[in-house]
C-alpha cells in the first residue's frame, strides 16, 4: 500500500489520510491540554533542559509516554482483560483511537514501501498481521503475511532471502523514496492483459491470446501516450484537485468541537457499540496462537487447505 494507490480505493485513501492526520493532531492537543497548536501546553509539558543531550532524552521520554497513553505500545500479550472491559465505556473515544491505530500502521507500511526498507519490512508485516487477524481470522492477507515471513525467515537461504526482500519493491521512474510494490506492478500488467483479451472478442484462439498478452504492457504504454497527445483524460475515481487547506480546517474544527479523546462515560458511537480502543484488543491470545500454528503448519507442508480448517464459528467476527 502506498501513495500511488489506484482504482476505486484512492478516494478512501485520501479521506483516511486527511482524517487520520487530524485525529493524531487532536490526540496531541488533548494530551498536552492545548486549545490550538500555537498555544502553550497546560499538562504533560516537558521540562526544558539546557544541554542538547538532556533535551533529546526528555523528548524521547515524552514520546514514549504519549504512545503508551493511547495504547500504541501494546501488543496482544500485554492487553489485560481489565483494559479490554474498561475500554468499552466511551465508544466515541474507542472508535477514534482505533482509527488512529489503523492510520499509523497504514502510513508505516507506505513509508517502508517508498523507501524500499528491507530491514523494516518483516517487523512491519509481523505487526500488520495482527491487524488483519483482528479484522477477520479468515483474512487472506493474514495468511499472506505469515507465508512471506515463514519463507523469508526460515525456509530460504540467506542469499535467496535477500533477493526476495529486495525484489518486493521496484522503482519504475528512479529516484529516492519512489518505490512501489512489485505485486502492484504485476497486478497492473495482468489488468492490461485482460483488457487485450476482452478486445479480441468471443472467437479468440489460444495463439492469439499469447500474442496479445506478450505485448500488453507495450500496447498500454502506446495507448497512454496517444491519449496524452490528444488531451484525452482517462476515467478515474481520483480527485482532480488535491485536498485543500479549507477541507483540513473543517476536519480539525469538527474534531475540536467533538473532543473525541476526552473520555466521557457512556458516550456512544452509533453503529460501533462494541468497538475497542485498539484493534488488538479484539484478539484472544490463545485463539491467535492456535490460528498461527494452524496456518503455518498448512503453509509449511505446502497444503492449500485442510479438511475442517474452516468452520461456521470462524465467521463470527467477535472471535
Amino acid at each position: 500500500m502506498n501513495g500511488k494507490v489506484k482504482g476505486s480505493f484512492k478516494p478512501h485513501y485520501d479521506l483516511i489520510a486527511v482524517v487520520g492526520k487530524a485525529m493524531i493532531m487532536e490526540q496531541c492537543l488533548e494530551y498536552f491540554g492545548m486549545e490550538t497548536k500555537d498555544t502553550e501546553p497546560t499538562k504533560n509539558a516537558p521540562v526544558v533542559k539546557r544541554s542538547l543531550a538532556e533535551r533529546e532524552r526528555v523528548m524521547y521520554e515524552m514520546l514514549d509516554a504519549f504512545l503508551d497513553h493511547y495504547g500504541y505500545l501494546d501488543n496482544v500479550h500485554e492487553i489485560s482483560d481489565l483494559i479490554r472491559s474498561a475500554s468499552l465505556e466511551d465508544t466515541v473515544y474507542n472508535y477514534s483511537c482505533n482509527l488512529c491505530h489503523w492510520y499509523l500502521q497504514l502510513i508505516t507500511m507506505e513509508d517502508v514501501v517508498k523507501e524500499g526498507d528491507v530491514n523494516r519490512l518483516l517487523p512491519t508485516l509481523k505487526y500488520t498481521l495482527q491487524f488483519f487477524f483482528s479484522h477477520s481470522r479468515l483474512s487472506k492477507y493474514f495468511v499472506e503475511c505469515l507465508d512471506f515471513i515463514l519463507k523469508s525467515e526460515y525456509l530460504l537461504s540467506p542469499m535467496q532471502r535477500m533477493r526476495v526482500l529486495e525484489g518486493a519493491f521496484v522503482s519504475l521512474r528512479g529516484g529516492l523514496g519512489m518505490n512501489i510494490e512489485s505485486d502492484l506492478v504485476q497486478e497492473n500488467s495482468v489488468r492490461n492483459q485482460k483488457d487485450l483479451i476482452r478486445a479480441l472478442g468471443a472467437n479468440k484462439t489460444e495463439k492469439a491470446i499469447k500474442r496479445s498478452t506478450r505485448a500488453a504492457d507495450t500496447v498500454a504504454a502506446i495507448c497512454s501516450h496517444v491519449d496524452e497527445s490528444v488531451s484525452v483524460r482517462r476515467q478515474s475515481s481520483r480527485h482532480q484537485a488535491p485536498r485543500s487547506c479549507k477541507d483540513e480546517a473543517v476536519v480539525y474544527g469538527s474534531l475540536r468541537s467533538l473532543r473525541p479523546f476526552m473520555k466521557q462515560a457512556d458516550r456512544k458511537c452509533q453503529g460501533m457499540e462494541s468497538i475497542t480502543a485498539s484493534p488488538l484488543m479484539k484478539i484472544k491470545t490463545d485463539d491467535f496462537k492456535y490460528r498461527i500454528n494452524q496456518v503455518v503448519s498448512r503453509l509449511f507442508y505446502g497444503q492449500t487447505a485442510t479438511k475442517g480448517d474452516v468452520s461456521e464459528d470462524d465467521y463470527d467476527s467477535d472471535d
